[in-house]
């Protein structure tokens, strides 16, 4: 297990990457202002930087340091004080470097993007991108320990062994827990069965509504009913076994979110996935990573846990109802500020997935379109 940070290595590698180009731009702009448009030294200088300087604020910001605040005419003003104060470090060293020291003037301006450099990214990391810490007020009592959320879409099959396994769990620990059952417009039995298990499951309630609207939209509304100090979804088919919540309950004392990971060191894949579907999920999911959440490895498993502050801020700013919200509740997560963990844990394939591994990545990577531009946006703040 391991705590879902964004890697220090990886946001310097990002930063040098806008670092070169904004550089590039720099140079290649004062190479044509001073060389072929003879424009005035210091002029010129100042015109490229402040090109570079529009490039690397769209870039760091969006990209290197994800940041969402969308709170932008503060956020320009520090970024515009940042840029005023560099551009004056420019001024400053240029003329230093040329007329003191005599320097040519494109290794003068090299020696000053350094500095400079190192002026914007520790201005703008700590104090223009910096992201706001979200505290969730806390509550004395709760009357559970644990609410498990069973989103069901048909499930007449296999609902009756996943609560009778959820039941026999909690029978063993000295745990309260209620579980809730979200029927999300299943046109089977599924209701049926549920209500007919009352008895023999207690603290078991059923949400059920017509039509079906989505696993997102179903997990939402368990969250709202939910009154358990900590707050689990598991799916319908147990794929990941109610047993594995015994490595993610110790955590959720100290992080908000607690998520089950298959492809971490730990795991393990009891029941394999077909080839084609693997090579699908793992090129979805370092998709997911490289444009919205840089270092978690398994966005999708549907086992997660969170503390009851966090599941009702996350998900009562939600706004994806299939699929693609288990990408968006840890984006809003991060957004937040919430401390994120993965865990590994077994898992097993279920023949009877309903998953379409080609039309549900297409639409899975619409959503990551729409999460972005709701995180760019600020609709989730």
């Amino acid at each position: 297990m391991r705590e879902v940070i964004t890697p220090k290595y990886s946001v310097f590698f990002k930063y040098a990457i806008v670092g070169c180009l904004g550089t590039a731009i720099d140079l290649a702009s004062l190479y044509v202002f001073v060389d072929l448009l003879q424009i005035h030294l210091l002029v010129a200088a100042a015109i490229s930087f402040m090109l570079a300087v529009i490039n690397n604020f769209i870039l760091n910001k969006y990209w290197t340091f994800q940041n969402r605040s969308s709170n932008i005419r503060k956020q320009f003003i520090k970024f515009l004080l940042v840029s005023i104060a560099g551009l004056l470090l420019t001024e400053i060293c240029m003329a230093f470097f040329v007329y003191g020291l005599r320097i040519w003037y494109m290794a003068a301006k090299l020696i000053t993007s350094g500095l400079v450099l190192t002026w914007n990214f520790l201005s703008n990391k700590y104090w223009t991108f910096k992201d706001r810490i979200f505290y969730v007020p806390h509550v004395d009592k709760y009357d559970y320990d644990v609410s498990v959320i069973v989103p069901a879409y048909n499930e007449e099959g296999r609902i009756e062994r996943t609560l009778e396994s959820i039941n026999g769990y909690f029978l063993g620990k000295p745990l309260t827990r209620q579980i809730i059952v979200v029927d999300d417009g299943s046109s089977d039995n599924t209701a049926g069965i549920v209500e007919g298990l009352r008895n023999e499951v207690g603290a078991l309630s059923l949400i059920k509504y017509h039509p079906n609207r989505g696993k997102g939209y179903a997990v939402k509304k368990g969250v709202e009913e939910s009154r358990g100090e900590y707050i689990l979804f598991s799916d319908a088919d147990n794929s990941t076994p109610i047993e594995e919540f015994g490595k993610v309950y110790p955590l959720l004392k100290d992080n908000q979110v607690v998520i089950g990971s298959r492809y971490i060191p730990g795991s393990n894949i009891v029941v394999r996935q077909p080839g084609y579907r693997v090579l699908i999920g793992r090129l979805a999911n370092k998709l997911i990573q490289f444009f919205l959440l840089d270092g978690i490895e398994d966005t999708q498993c549907g086992f997660k846990a969170f503390q009851h502050g966090a599941a009702k801020e996350i998900f009562s700013r939600m706004k994806v109802n299939r699929f693609g919200f288990d990408m968006e509740l840890l984006a809003i997560a991060r957004l937040l500020s919430f401390s994120t963990r993965e865990v590994p844990v077994s898992w097993y394939d279920s023949s009877e997935s309903r998953i379409r591994p080609v039309k549900d990545a297409i639409r899975t990577f619409g959503e990551l379109v729409y999460i972005k531009l709701n995180l760019w946006g600020g609709r989730y703040t």
